[in-house]
């Protein structure tokens, strides 16, 4: 099977979705890389500061790192613009959705 035998989700069969659960399974193992990905690509985002936002989230993660924090409040600090190419007026919420299902609550 190639892809699913429905148009409508509400006509799929049990062969239909477990064959989508196994490709969702294998595509979200990829989700650290993209999320690097995205990260890197902050290096090409707003500009006209001193330093681009892929620096400044590096420089948030180390400063976190020396601060002694845990790891689900480096990765937050580290990924907290994440959103910022899609959603610049709300970047945090986008990027506090992302990370959620990742890092304890209190770090959203």
């Amino acid at each position: 099977m190639d892809h699913v035998k429905f148009t409508q989700m509400k006509d799929g069969d049990k062969d239909d979705y477990d064959f989508l659960t196994a490709h969702e399974t294998e595509y979200t193992k990829g989700t650290a890389d993209r999320l690097l990905k995205a990260l890197v690509d902050l290096d090409e985002s707003l500009s006209g500061y001193q330093i681009t936002r892929l620096g400044h989230s590096v420089q948030s993660a180390t400063r976190a790192w020396r601060d002694g924090a845990d790891d689900d409040w480096v990765v937050s600090a580290l990924l907290h613009d994440i959103g910022d190419i899609y959603a610049p007026y709300n970047h945090d919420e986008y990027a506090a959705t992302i990370i959620r299902p990742f890092v304890r609550e209190q770090c959203t």
